[in-house]
């Protein structure tokens, strides 16, 4: 790292947050469970994963290092943040599906990402395959470039998104880009879509359907049908990026213990924990998923059922197949190794040598009294702690 980048990580630890793109430097200990997750993105194994730590002991951080390591293995990567409060509810997945193409990341975009993102990468690889590379995905996704129907994507949002992108201008792909992340605001307003998306856009492709049939068939619906389309788009998209020489999609959901303590309503519960089912059966999505939450979270459902009368409900048992993966918190020894990291990286940022004023025992006390604070995220707390003394300790010796 240079002088500018370690200003920028002081900046973020004092918070108690490493910055994205250095996760892994600031990631201590665990090492038997880190390499448990890495082989996970090397097996492709496509099903859902139960992350289990306590408030404050690294769920986010663990998200966050498997978003890194994803991207570095030619992954896409998608984190969202669950709220039951705003507009990402699990019972509703045209909202998850908004979320995912909003946070969206490409390997190699790292200052980019979203949906539009996305689009431009796929079409860039579709004009490569249109200037003569022989690839049967392409072909028959635009059915040799007459681009009236497909039997690649189970999604018809998509392919007239897709198609759209390709052949449209600033105004689509801005109408696109919308559409994806608010589908909702649609319902109303599909004659919009088809305008812009197909009325305007007929010269350049071959598609026989009259106007009533597209809306007859739901092309512009993600919520109906039990939210088909929003499952088809989702296996669509990624589709799309493994065919255009990625690896697959990695999904990163946090608060997911959103669902029991803030949607209120047993049928929108219910809702919610199919969904999450359907992630780990991976036919929904044929991709990794990975959910942050505490180790009461199992208990909680169950006792979340039963107290809502479902005493005949599948849900609870469901839960309790998803495999977990059970995260130790950090030791004072693993503290102590985070410190001196975060030292070094000081000493980068302004230019000058710790080690020569802050001797070790100084910094392991500094660990062992933040490390001994009866608090969840003492990890945090340790990370504030030692960058408060580093930064008085050289504005001391200025």
């Amino acid at each position: 790292m240079d002088i500018v980048e370690a200003r920028r990580i002081i900046e973020s630890l004092r918070k108690g947050i490493p910055p994205d793109g250095f996760i892994r430097h600031f990631t201590v200990g665990r090492a038997s469970e880190i390499t448990q997750l890495t082989e996970r993105l090397d097996d492709v194994i496509h099903n859902a994963l139960l992350l289990k730590a306590n408030y404050g002991a690294g769920k986010t951080h663990i998200l966050r290092f498997i978003r890194e390591s994803a991207l570095e293995k030619n992954y896409a990567v998608s984190s969202v943040t669950l709220d039951c409060k705003g507009e990402v509810r699990f019972n509703r997945m045209d909202q998850v599906l908004g979320a995912i193409c909003r946070n969206i990341e490409i390997p190699g975009f790292s200052s980019q990402k979203g949906i539009r993102t996305v689009f431009n990468f796929v079409s860039e690889k579709l004009e490569c395959a249109s200037d003569g590379q022989n690839n049967t995905f392409w072909q028959e996704l635009t059915n040799n470039g007459r681009w009236d129907i497909s039997d690649v994507l189970d999604s018809p949002a998509l392919f007239v998104a897709i198609r759209a992108w390709a052949w449209g201008n600033s105004k689509v792909e801005d109408r696109i880009e919308d559409w994806f992340l608010q589908p909702w605001l649609y319902y109303n307003q599909i004659g919009l879509l088809y305008s812009d998306l197909i009325l305007s856009l007929r010269r350049f492709f071959i598609d026989p359907r009259p106007k009533r049939q597209f809306y007859s068939d739901g092309v512009f619906l993600f919520h109906t049908q039990g939210y088909i389309q929003s499952w088809s788009a989702l296996r669509g998209i990624q589709r799309l990026l493994c065919a255009s020489g990625l690896k697959g999609l990695v999904l990163l959901f946090d608060e997911f213990e959103d669902v029991v303590t803030n949607l209120r309503n047993i049928t929108y519960q219910e809702s919610a924990f199919w969904n999450l089912f359907q992630f780990y059966a991976g036919k929904q999505f044929p991709g990794l998923s990975f959910f942050a939450v505490t180790p009461e979270f199992v208990n909680k459902c169950i006792t979340l059922f039963l107290n809502k009368g479902r005493y005949e409900s599948n849900y609870q048992a469901l839960v309790k197949t998803i495999p977990t993966f059970q995260m130790t918190p950090l030791d004072v020894e693993e503290l102590e190794e985070l410190a001196m990291r975060i030292m070094e990286t000081h000493g980068i940022a302004y230019d000058w040598i710790p080690d020569n004023v802050f001797c070790s025992s100084i910094l392991d006390e500094i660990v062992c009294k933040a490390a001994s604070a009866q608090i969840q995220d003492r990890a945090r707390h340790t990370i504030i702690a030692v960058v408060k003394a580093l930064d008085r300790l050289f504005e001391e010796n200025q």
